[in-house]
């Protein structure tokens, strides 16, 4: 399957699920990967007004360049019809060893699960998340992290994930 993007709409027509293709991104995919995070973005967030969103693409786009060849971004897609309709993302990073599973200091933190709207609840993230699960295992990481948003939390509760048993604090710097 080549890496274009259609951009014809799906439609509201039952998709096929045995007919969704789901792969790995690669460095041709980099274009989808922020046009996909800023839409998984305006989502969650009220959009920015100036050049803010053209500078986050820019950044992105570097982001992710450096990070899918470094293998430190991994991300999955999936595609139907020749259109993308959902991502998914991995960042591997690593901390100093730790007791309790984290000898190798070696985490993920788990992003943009996303899915275009008219195709959400036909499971297209579960697939996309376990793909990035197995990823996790082959890479030999322990601990997977992510914040949830109230439309994800619940598929990633049954998939295993647990609240922090240590709550998590955050500074804003100015």
């Amino acid at each position: 399957m080549n890496n274009k993007i259609s951009k014809e709409p799906i439609n509201d027509e039952e998709i096929e699920n045995e007919k969704i293709y789901y792969r790995r991104a690669n460095i041709d995919d980099i274009k989808a990967l922020v046009e996909y995070r800023i839409k998984f973005l305006n989502e969650l967030y009220d959009p920015p007004e100036g050049d803010e969103i053209n500078i986050i693409k820019k950044n992105l786009e570097e982001y992710f360049s450096k990070r899918i060849l470094s293998k430190d971004f991994i991300s999955w897609l999936a595609e139907y019809k020749g259109k993308i309709v959902g991502t998914s993302g991995m960042v591997v990073w690593q901390l100093p060893s730790r007791y309790g599973g984290l000898e190798s200091g070696k985490l993920g933190y788990i992003l943009n699960l996303y899915t275009i709207p008219e195709k959400r609840r036909k499971g297209i993230c579960t697939k996309l998340l376990n793909e990035l699960i197995q990823e996790a295992k082959s890479a030999g990481l322990k601990y997977l992290h992510l914040h949830a948003s109230k439309y994800g939390i619940n598929i990633y509760k049954l998939l295993g994930f647990k609240e922090p048993y240590h709550k998590e604090l955050v500074l804003k710097i100015e």
